[in-house]
């Protein structure tokens, strides 16, 4: 079609019919300058996005969707059971999840991110992002938020839904997981430089830190001294 007659919406083109589905979709919550975040009105969930450009949301996917073979691969290697858009809903939930974890801090609420590939790949697949934004709880400012990174004296092993992830961090990484709805399944405590190497020991057993519920993942065999701590991280 014409250049004049489509409207770009999240990096693709759409034609006015296809632009209806999802007009109604996002709404501004916060206007940052440069960056704004937006909150989806069919799941609530939030993102962030580029001031005054279209965009949509992270996980919800619509009539207009189609099955992508690689994340369906993704989904068949995970032991899921569901419809194709359900699967691929449910990944990319989890990977924004995952990266909402990993900005947590104290004091801090985590409000928004933007993962470059959703909703469409169901993963992350480009570093590319609008970043993380949170407010603080005292003074209500909202601004970008750099990753933290503690000291690491952690291995964990967390349940999402049908989904484990494994990953190494502080009590607050572990903390900020379960926030997130995961379910602490193991948590270990080491020497930070033997917990580093134990992780690296499971992604490479694993080839990723997302598996099945139902792969054996075992921390005590990459880490046979770490002290079990997963009683502190019981969910309320």
């Amino acid at each position: 079609m014409p250049r004049k007659d489509v409207t770009e919406v999240a990096w693709c083109a759409l034609c006015e019919p296809c632009l209806q589905v999802v007009a109604d979709q996002m709404k501004l919550v916060h206007d940052g300058g440069s960056v704004q975040i937006q909150q989806c009105g069919w799941c609530g969930l939030a993102r962030s996005c580029g001031a005054g450009a279209r965009t949509r949301c992270l996980v919800c996917l619509d009539d207009r969707s189609v099955p992508d073979p690689a994340v369906q691969g993704i989904a068949h290697r995970l032991e899921l059971d569901g419809t194709w858009r359900e699967n691929s809903e449910f990944l990319a939930a989890t990977t924004v999840k995952v990266r909402l974890a990993k900005y947590f801090r104290p004091g801090w609420t985590v409000l928004a991110t933007d993962v470059h590939g959703l909703p469409w790949t169901g993963y992350r697949w480009l570093t590319r992002s609008h970043g993380t934004w949170g407010r603080d709880d005292e003074t209500g400012e909202v601004r970008q938020l750099k990753r933290v990174r503690g000291e690491t004296t952690l291995l964990y092993l967390v349940r999402y839904g049908q989904v484990l992830q494994f990953g190494r961090g502080g009590e607050d990484r572990v903390g900020a997981h379960v926030a997130q709805g995961a379910v602490p399944i193991l948590v270990l405590s080491a020497p930070g430089e033997r917990v580093v190497v134990a992780r690296d020991k499971l992604k490479r057993a694993h080839r990723s830190e997302m598996v099945s519920q139902r792969t054996p993942v075992d921390l005590f065999a990459v880490l046979p001294d770490g002290e079990d701590v997963t009683d502190r991280f019981s969910r309320s």
